[in-house]
């Protein structure tokens, strides 16, 4: 970048021989800037062959996000998600239990969005313009959406938002000690089923024949936890419960091509960087069917405690697609010594940076 100059008249200048001096002094000095700039603008085109994206996952926990009994310093837990999300700066949001909030949330992010209908189960959201989006055919729009999202430099991101069933084994078994690390590996026969009617698509295989062109990237609610989670190391160190496990979703997931974004860039594992998503309640709370979680005057061994599992994910694939940061999100900022119910969902967030590459 050159800056503008000033017109001076030189018969004035070389009529003196210090002005002289002076005039060369100056010359030398713009001589210089100019040159520092025109550096600047080599580094920052340079630095423009690759764009960063921030995706995030969420379970929003829906319809008791909704409650007016979770109205908190006069702000709903809708209120709150959204300071959650604008404070993240996200620039995608795959959302799960939107349950009638994806228009206002939408509104208030001034994002674009895509969701199957006014209370569904997902949404994409994105500050980006969405080319396309859309279900999936033969697939249950509940549990799988999709859309391409164009990027400020032209290229694009493929993101598909899934939710895989929670029913069967729950995962709170995962603390019963009664129940071998095999056992509980089985008991995700059900959601493995699941995540293969969208790998075997062949609308997603097609998608995964271009990722060289088009990155893909895969982010929700997996409802299991991750096989690189429960490892020897983590054993011998006394996390996860000590477990090692075999999970064939996670498992599928990393053989098909994709990077555990989380997982990833916090690849050695501590107590500090395990990245538990669920559950955000602590033990001041009592699930209770229809009713959400309620406070109790006791301390009693609940069925649900804090910490307890990493069960969202953001997977990507793509030789263009790189996760840089990545970080679970737990606390609203009105209170960062609890989750439960500041944070106004039973699951945390994933928030993912990534270096997406220019073509």
């Amino acid at each position: 970048m050159i800056g503008n100059r000033s017109n001076r008249n030189e018969t004035t200048i070389t009529s003196n021989s210090s002005f002289r001096a002076i005039f060369i002094a100056i010359i030398f000095v713009v001589t210089l800037v100019n040159l520092g700039c025109e550096s600047g603008s080599k580094d920052s085109s340079s630095n423009e062959k690759s764009f960063d994206l921030k995706l995030m996952t969420w379970n929003i926990w829906g319809r008791l996000n909704l409650d007016p009994r979770y109205t908190i310093d006069g702000k709903t837990g809708k209120e709150r998600a959204i300071e959650i999300i604008k404070e993240s700066k996200a620039d995608v949001i795959t959302m799960t239990e939107t349950y009638g909030s994806a228009e206002d949330i939408a509104q208030a992010l001034n994002f674009n969005y895509y969701t199957p209908s006014p209370d569904a189960n997902l949404t994409i959201f994105s500050r980006y313009p969405l080319v396309s989006a859309g279900n999936i055919e033969g697939l249950s729009p509940f549990s799988f959406i999709t859309a391409t999202i164009q990027l400020p430099d032209s290229s694009k991101v493929k993101v598909y938002n899934i939710w895989l069933t929670s029913g069967g084994r729950h995962i709170v078994e995962i603390k019963n000690d009664t129940l071998s690390d095999s056992e509980f590996d089985k008991g995700d026969e059900i959601r493995y089923n699941h995540l293969l009617e969208l790998l075997n698509h062949e609308s997603f295989k097609k998608d995964m024949a271009n990722r060289t062109e088009i990155p893909v990237i895969v982010a929700g609610d997996f409802n299991c936890i991750s096989h690189l989670d429960y490892t020897p190391e983590t054993k011998r160190s006394g996390l996860n419960y000590s477990r090692i496990l075999n999970n064939k979703i996670s498992m599928a997931m990393l053989n098909t091509g994709f990077i555990d974004s989380y997982r990833s860039v916090n690849s050695t594992i501590s107590a500090e960087t395990l990245g538990y998503t669920w559950t955000t309640v602590g033990q001041g709370y009592m699930y209770k069917s229809g009713q959400g979680f309620v406070p109790v005057d006791e301390q009693p061994e609940p069925e649900y405690r804090d910490p307890f599992a990493r069960i969202d994910f953001i997977y990507a694939t793509g030789e263009r697609i790189e996760p840089v940061k990545s970080r679970t999100i737990v606390n609203h900022s009105s209170n960062l010594s609890r989750s439960f119910p500041e944070f106004p969902s039973d699951h945390g967030a994933v928030l993912t940076t990534f270096r997406v590459s220019k073509k």
